[in-house]
């Protein structure tokens, strides 16, 4: 399917899963692995979470074939204890080792009530949200850190400072809530994902906000202001307080875990590795679902019956935008922009075939 615009084209989720997942068996990772990582990327486009999307199939596939990520990584225990395990993704796709960490983690909080799992050195997990859905479908609520150090360099200026130095790193919480979308935050610490700058930059768009700091430290809304040269850097969202949670990514996932926090300059364009912490809860050990379900239904109903300041937007709850998307993406198709659609077709021809979009 083709959109109206020029720019922009429209396509079937499922084309653009086929395509990922093709691209992935080519550059060399097994069939499992494929279609974890083209799955999730193609369900981040449809819940409209473009800048952790398509928009990485490149990046990936530079990655692996430099050497930085590596296709067929398993993870491997570093430390176990009762309620906490360390694993060592060994620079993995990260995708289907988050899956893995995120359902041991489960594992762990069905039999004990809570688990918490350190994973680090895993290659690029996408969209954090998705492994806090991962872990709601099987009834577990959960707070998921994730830093992102190495070989991309800082992006971010602390309060008060200019200059990179801290990761984008992004912070995801979920609670279960069936037969509804389930809540789930999801966001970085930044003012937006770096990936966000980059699908601006694509489109030859402005931010909605002077979420950049350029080299003379000037705030803007042009992301190339960012990408320099010279190379400027992005704020943190919510001032002071998104640095000072900021700061505690890089303590809980990137220290705790063994994975480290350095971001050195130059900062790069290239794709980096993340290091998480997940923590989950049984929710049905935690409080009696006979009280919780009802007590989550009334909640939602009294905070989303608020008047909405603008009627077309009425109030939601965190993971309801996306569940929105994602059913009127299913339904029209998820576009891209024709810079991301030359990137793609960019990664196929690396990995020797034929344009696919």
């Amino acid at each position: 399917m083709e959109g109206t615009a020029p720019d922009i084209r429209v396509f079937d989720v499922e084309r653009l899963r086929a395509v990922a997942e093709a691209v992935f068996r080519a550059v060399g990772c097994p069939e499992g692995e494929a279609e974890a990582v083209a799955a999730h990327l193609a369900d981040a486009n449809l819940c409209g979470h473009d800048s952790h999307g398509m928009i990485r199939v490149l990046p990936y596939v530079k990655a692996l074939r430099r050497g930085y990520f590596h296709a067929g990584r398993e993870l491997a225990v570093v430390r176990e204890a009762p309620a906490l395990v360390v694993l060592d993704g060994a620079m993995g796709l990260g995708q289907p080792l988050a899956n893995a960490a995120t359902d041991r983690a489960c594992s762990m909080a069905a039999a004990s009530g809570a688990g918490t799992v350190l994973l680090r050195r895993s290659g690029h997990v996408g969209r954090l949200g998705a492994y806090a859905e991962r872990a709601a479908e099987r009834g577990m609520a959960s707070i998921i850190f994730c830093n992102a150090p190495r070989p991309g360099g800082g992006v971010i200026a602390p309060w008060g400072g200019i200059g990179r130095r801290l990761g984008a790193s992004p912070i995801a919480m979920g609670m279960p809530r069936p037969p509804n979308p389930h809540v789930v935050l999801d966001f970085s610490t930044s003012f937006y994902a770096v990936g966000k700058l980059r699908v601006a930059r694509n489109k030859g768009e402005l931010l909605p906000e002077a979420a950049v700091i350029a080299a003379d430290g000037t705030p803007t809304r042009d992301p190339n202001a960012y990408f320099g040269p010279p190379e400027g850097a992005m704020i943190p969202f919510g001032g002071h307080k998104g640095y000072a949670l900021n700061v505690f990514t890089d303590l809980l996932a990137g220290m705790l875990s063994g994975g480290g926090a350095e971001y050195p300059p130059p900062g790069t364009d290239e794709q980096g590795g993340n290091n998480l912490m997940i923590v989950t809860v049984a929710v049905d050990q935690a409080a009696d679902p006979a009280w919780l379900g009802p007590a989550l239904a009334d909640y939602a109903a009294w905070v989303t019956s608020a008047a909405p300041i603008d009627p077309a937007r009425p109030v939601m709850l965190p993971g309801e935008p996306e569940a929105a998307t994602r059913a009127t993406r299913a339904a029209k198709g998820v576009p891209l922009d024709a810079r991301t659609i030359a990137q793609v077709n960019e990664a196929a021809a690396l990995v020797g075939l034929a344009p696919p979009l």
